[in-house]
């Protein structure tokens, strides 16, 4: 077998025993191997860190409240690159789901215009669905670039069972869509291990937030929504992997307009910011 090392990899391999002995291992697949590489589906285990908080005024005003906290959950994701056509086309979908509590610090609203400090945990369920579609580009012996173009959507429940601020259950829902430009950078680093970086930036579409118990839905300002992601691979087998990531997804929705509730209360969504980070384990099956 001929072992094709770049200059880089001759320095690799001159300083490490290990790639003299394992030579093999340590070969450049080149696209070939990367765009087999990119058809893949996976499983991963999350753990989220999530920081939300409504603010007075954009973007520095104070906090009109906030929630923080970590929360669990898990993905799954499928991608595949294929030439039909166009070289290297590239599709990618991934759906995931996090639950927990949340650490809620605000305030409570009252039907008669009044509120009442609050700290309490409160429920959780984020649902986002992701897809994308690019082309990749060789831009070394061992890296391809992949620009893309990205669109998904993101649910998210929060609410509180009854107790002694609440006499009922309640809950509030916020949707938004999203589009995104994005370029994933991966290279491989030996025959075994790729690492790939994700960045990606766009525009939420359509957010909206609805609070059955308060009569009020309604419709929020689209912001800027931002990512940026970095993952680790290691290939245990011909068609099995492990890997590690972590992923930053920071996004805002704009204030919404006086509305006027069943409950008879009187008011607006303000500006919001959430920051999201989540920390993936998992395992990669290739085909």
């Amino acid at each position: 077998m001929t072992c094709r090392l770049s200059g880089r990899r001759a320095v690799y391999a001159a300083l490490s025993g290990f790639l003299l002995a394992a030579g093999a291992q340590a070969h450049i697949h080149g696209e070939s191997a990367l765009a087999a590489y990119n058809n893949n589906a996976s499983l991963a285990f999350l753990q989220s860190h999530v920081e939300y908080g409504e603010r007075s005024s954009p973007p520095n005003g104070a906090y009109l409240d906030t929630s923080s906290g970590f929360i669990k959950g898990g993905r799954f994701a499928a991608s595949g690159m294929r030439t039909a056509g166009v070289r290297n086309v590239y599709f990618h979908v991934s759906y995931s789901q996090i639950d927990g509590s949340l650490n809620y610090v605000g305030a409570i609203q009252y039907s008669n215009g009044t509120s009442a400090p609050l700290s309490e945990p409160e429920n959780e369920r984020m649902t986002d669905i992701g897809l994308r579609l690019g082309q990749g580009f060789m831009v070394a012996n061992d890296m391809m670039l992949i620009p893309y173009i990205g669109y998904g959507f993101r649910h998210w429940a929060r609410g509180e069972s009854p107790g002694p601020t609440t006499p009922y259950n309640y809950s509030e829902s916020y949707r938004n869509q999203y589009a995104a430009f994005g370029v994933l950078w991966q290279v491989e680093l030996f025959r075994r291990l790729v690492t790939s970086l994700n960045l990606a930036y766009g525009r939420t579409i359509h957010p909206t937030m609805s609070a059955p118990a308060l009569g009020i839905a309604e419709g929020l300002g689209p912001k800027p929504w931002r990512r940026a992601g970095v993952n680790v691979d290691y290939l245990v087998g011909r068609h099995e992997a492990v890997f590690v990531s972590a992923t930053f997804t920071e996004f805002q929705y704009g204030a919404g307009p006086i509305v006027v509730g069943t409950s008879g209360l009187v008011g607006n969504e303000p500006f919001s910011q959430t920051e999201v980070t989540n920390y993936a384990i998992g395992a990669r099956f290739l085909f």
